[in-house]
């Protein structure tokens, strides 16, 4: 009978009891007198692998296979020692020896594979996990190693197979979880590599590798604020990982939450400070909260770094693009294209340079290619379906549908009557917001107008995005339709203002723009600078604002010359019943400004620094609106001057006659020093043919078929 109470036998019981000190001194007494005991110096081997010292481990299996090479457990632990080491082709000789003393090894054929994948015989590999299943064939560890080796070959459907039989036998075997959730998402199935991830994480929830691939694919579905937990619970596990700190500041900005996004990618680039990746992350956050020096120079270090990354040459331009540094800007488009030839953004991202300068012809054309920009978003099934090239209908129906935003609607609905006497016989359908309905509904030339978020259907020959019509126009800075009013209060308005006897001038003003603006933090301006113009004597305010931020107003309205309008704001058609009783309308570059510029009022318009294209570059004027004037931030973020010129002029225009106060300054500054963009689409010219109006016919009605 073997004895129990030995040196070694008490080792092993050590060992398998995980007291490796215990057992190591143990292995010492039996070595002490006997220096050359196989079982003793391959045990010794094995208790200094598990505790990281490779080097003696490896030292202590060679003595003891030389001892006794014919035991197959100690070839096998020589070749995994050796292929940890990257020791390839001896690490295969020792294992071949293993399985020529006992065939059936099944984890000699499974470490065989290892060395084999890992050295880059694939094809060996596959031949050694087989047989390794062959011999025991409910060996999980196997058919995960398999599945990623299946993987790597890019035989997907069968490497999923073998991630699928190894949780089968395991089914809390957390890694083969997270491998199939790897190869489903490779293959754009989002949903199965969900519950994979997930399976991962509920077999292994202290595995902060589960945690964090989890949520790249929540943050890739538009899932922000489960990824945002799930990295964070990733992070708490491995406060020091890189690509998980990364992409918790992507998804921390994708939520607007800047400052902390700064925060955690400032800790990034700690660990990193070359990192492209966290560089350029904290560029883009950074230039969101509107320090775009900062941002300039991070996101410069990140695209030297990475100069074939298109990403940090993109972020890099738009930049400089906030900075209106124009040519530049233009560069780094340049290089985008020139990385990503094939790519939408490589041609949209120069449009907003050369329209901002002015360079319409080039500009229209770039600006077409936001169709395949993945955030663009279209009410129609295919927007290159059917898609109108500006020649007369010849009876066909043409559908014109909205896009983007609300003042985006206001300011392009003027090409709609244009399109009226330019296409001949057919039928003119219009598809816009139900917020907009009743005010488009005063535009000329449209047969049937119809909802969004209506349940019937629309019947079209041709469509075309309403803001593609410029180009359709080869609209140039001298053709702009600037005539005004376009639009009209519609009848049955019902809001009036109550306005003082005493007051000499009535203003509406809005402070505020939509929130989920990615521009809302620049554009959108603190209440308490328009608050500064209300000491203005003679002057009636009338605010407009909607959303949740137009009850700041209510602190203001003890005051006699201070009115909120806000609760009589159903609609579009009713606010612009209130312009059309006041005298002058000061805004945000918000769409109540395009409103008041379609009715024909006097507006003022407020733009912060590096503002958007459709004001062109440094213009106090704009050929859009001959009604309009601009204030413009020199600064950045800064208010103050804005509001002294804002004050200075409505002082100005309260104590003037009538007349005077509507006259619009019409200073411009010259267009930027950029060349033009080259190689744009050649611009979709048509002869205009006057018409009859056609009799339009007002139908609610929504979604296009």
């Amino acid at each position: 009978m073997p004895d129990d109470t030995s040196p070694l036998n008490a080792a092993v019981a050590q060992f398998q009891a995980g007291d490796l000190s215990k057992a190591e001194s143990l292995c010492r007494e039996v070595l002490a007198s006997d220096s050359n005991n196989p079982e003793a110096l391959h045990l010794f081997g094995v208790i200094a692998h598990r505790g990281n010292r490779n080097d003696v481990a490896l030292d202590y299996v060679r003595r003891a296979v030389a001892a006794d090479g014919s035991i197959a457990s100690f070839q096998n632990t020589l070749g995994y020692l050796l292929r940890i080491g990257g020791q390839y082709p001896e690490a295969t000789a020792a294992l071949k020896s293993a399985i020529a003393l006992q065939d059936d090894y099944a984890d000699a054929h499974n470490n065989l594979g290892i060395a084999y994948a890992e050295s880059g015989a694939l094809e060996a590999a596959e031949a050694a996990y087989r047989d390794a299943l062959r011999f025991r064939p409910d060996f999980p560890e196997v058919q995960n190693n398999l599945g990623n080796l299946l993987y790597r070959m890019g035989r997907v459907d069968e490497s999923l197979a073998a991630y699928e039989a190894a949780t089968a036998l395991r089914p809390d075997y957390a890694e083969a979880h997270a491998n199939r959730g790897d190869a489903c998402a490779s293959q754009g199935k989002a949903d199965e590599a969900l519950e994979a991830y997930r399976q991962a994480v509920e077999a292994a929830p202290n595995w902060p590798t589960a945690w964090f691939k989890l949520a790249n694919v929540l943050f890739q579905g538009n899932d922000f604020e489960r990824a945002l937990r799930a990295y964070q619970r990733s992070i708490d596990l491995n406060p020091n990982h890189l690509r998980g700190l990364t992409n918790l500041g992507a998804t921390l900005e994708k939520l607007g939450r800047y400052e902390e996004a700064a925060v955690i990618l400032r800790h990034a680039i700690v660990l990193a400070p070359d990192d492209p990746a966290a560089l350029k992350n904290l560029g883009h956050v950074i230039l969101k909260l509107g320090h775009a020096g900062e941002g300039l120079h991070l996101l410069r270090r990140a695209a030297e770094l990475k100069p074939d990354d298109p990403d940090a040459h993109y972020t890099l331009g738009n930049a400089l693009l906030r900075m209106e540094r124009l040519q530049e800007a233009l560069a780094c488009y340049a290089k985008v294209r020139e990385l990503q030839p094939n790519t939408a953004r490589a041609y949209f991202a120069p449009a907003s340079v050369l329209l901002m300068n002015g360079q319409y012809k080039d500009g229209w054309a770039a600006y077409e290619s936001r169709f395949d920009m993945a955030a663009y978003k279209t009410n129609v099934k295919n927007v290159h379906e059917r898609l109108w090239d500006g020649s007369p209908l010849n009876g066909k129906r043409l559908l014109i549908h909205v896009e983007q935003g609300f003042g985006d609607t206001l300011e392009f609905a003027r090409y709609v009557p244009l399109v009226r006497e330019r296409v001949g016989d057919g039928k003119i359908l219009m598809l816009c917001e139900p917020e907009l309905f009743r005010i488009l509904e005063t535009l000329e030339g449209v047969d049937e107008f119809y909802q969004l978020q209506s349940d019937a259907k629309i019947t079209y020959d041709l469509q075309v995005p309403l803001m593609s019509l410029p180009h359709r126009f080869g609209t140039t800075l001298e053709t702009i339709p600037n005539k005004t009013p376009y639009v009209k209060v519609p009848a049955g308005t019902k809001t009036k203002i109550k306005r003082r006897k005493e007051a000499k001038l009535a203003v509406a003003f809005v402070w505020a723009g939509r929130p989920t603006h990615s521009d809302d933090r620049f554009r959108s301006c603190p209440l308490d600078w328009f608050a500064k113009l209300f000491d203005i004597s003679g002057v009636d305010f009338y605010g407009i604002q909607w959303g949740p931020r137009a009850a700041e107003l209510e602190p203001y309205l003890h005051r006699e010359n201070v009115f909120s309008m806000t609760d009589k704001l159903t609609d579009f058609a009713e606010t612009a019943a209130i312009i059309e009783q006041v005298d002058l309308v000061i805004a945000i570059d918000t769409a109540v400004a395009h409103l008041a510029g379609g009715l024909g009022k006097p507006v003022w318009t407020i733009l912060p620094f590096g503002g958007e294209w459709r004001w062109l570059f440094r213009r106090e004027d704009t050929p859009w609106y001959p009604n309009m004037r601009l204030f413009r931030q020199q600064i950045l973020g800064d208010w103050r001057p804005v509001f002294q010129r804002i004050g200075a002029a409505l002082t100005q225009m309260a104590g003037a006659e009538p007349d005077d106060s509507q006259a619009v300054p019409q200073t411009s500054v010259g267009q930027g020093d950029i060349a033009p963009e080259p190689g744009a689409s050649a611009l979709h010219r048509g002869s205009k043919k006057s018409r009859a109006r056609a009799k339009r016919k007002s139908k609610t009605k929504g979604p296009v078929a």
